[in-house]
């Protein structure tokens, strides 16, 4: 969207003007949950580590409209028993180009009137250029296959998608800002046609779900620093997938539940340059029964992230 936090407060994008920016996410994920409980005796029984760089481009054409793209590349390995003969591990590896998603970003009020608080709605697609079939070597008794690596390290999902997005912000006492971003994504898509890997243990042969996706971000940034752009912010964070998609099919595997963090970060901004640095720690985690286990009666057992850093950088141009 072009906002930013500096020496003299939120300062939005120009029109006519460029932010061009590069985001940086690790995630490490090794304990597996059942629902909401915590399962010491599963863990290091499958592990992720998940690299990804978003380049998002945002092209300002009035200080209050702006168009935004974003190409996603990905770089994830999973390691388990589950996806290869149930007893050895080994590890799976994916690696490409992500769901490009494209938004048009609207501030609903005047940002030369309102500089202490305003609300910016977007609404865009996600495309499906990412893999959704992406394979790798499976390890079973009677040799090695290939097959598809798990859905958590999946590069796409299949499916064209909806974005709604909302940003808000509102100055609450002098360098100190409320903040609000929420984003929804409408999967219509009900599978995709990728043979999934854990209703193996099950007996059943289906494929992967395509579902909706959702995160919400609330927090107070505080700038410490004026004159130099340094800010920090501390914040919650809910996100995950839900069982039910709000349009399509929930037939399908999918690893549903959701996360609830507490999301310290660090801000610098500077002229044109801005970074920032934050590091969510889950608090709560739940493992929701998705449409195929509920039919089971089978425990939802699936992993969350234990490690996740996240580091941005943007130029205005």
């Amino acid at each position: 969207m072009g906002l930013s936090l500096g020496a003299q407060g939120i300062s939005y994008l120009e029109g006519q003007k460029w932010d061009v920016g590069v985001s940086y996410r690790y995630l490490h994920s090794d304990r597996i949950f059942n629902g909401s409980d915590d399962q010491p005796q599963l863990r290091d029984s499958s592990v992720s580590d998940i690299h990804s760089f978003d380049l998002t481009g945002t092209y300002a054409f009035t200080k209050r409209f702006s168009l935004s793209l974003t190409l996603p590349f990905l770089h994830a390995q999973h390691t388990s028993a589950w996806e290869h003969d149930g007893v050895n591990f080994h590890t799976m590896t994916a690696a490409g180009i992500g769901d490009l998603r494209l938004l048009g970003n609207l501030w609903l009020l005047d940002p030369a009137k309102y500089l202490d608080g305003n609300i910016a709605l977007s609404l865009g697609v996600k495309a499906p250029t990412g893999d959704h079939d992406a394979q790798d070597l499976s390890y079973q008794a009677t040799g090695p296959v290939q097959r598809p690596v798990a859905d958590s390290i999946q590069l796409g999902d299949g499916g064209w998608g909806v974005v709604l997005e909302i940003q808000a912000y509102q100055k609450l006492v002098k360098n100190t800002y409320g903040y609000f971003t929420g984003q929804y994504v409408i999967n219509p898509r009900g599978v995709n046609g990728t043979l999934a890997t854990v209703p193996d243990a099950f007996g059943i042969i289906t494929t992967n779900s395509v579902p909706d996706q959702f995160i919400a971000r609330a927090g107070v940034l505080y700038s410490v620093w004026p004159e130099r752009g340094l800010s920090v912010g501390i914040g919650g964070r809910i996100e995950g997938i839900p069982v039910r998609d709000l349009i399509g099919s929930d037939e399908g595997w999918r690893t549903s539940g959701y996360s609830i963090s507490i999301e310290p970060g660090l801000y610098y901004s500077h002229g044109k340059n801005s970074f920032s640095v934050t590091t969510p720690v889950a608090l709560y985690r739940n493992r929701t029964q998705n449409v195929i286990e509920r039919a089971e009666g089978a425990p939802p057992l699936g992993g969350f992230y234990d490690v996740l850093v996240i580091a941005a950088y943007t130029r205005r141009f």
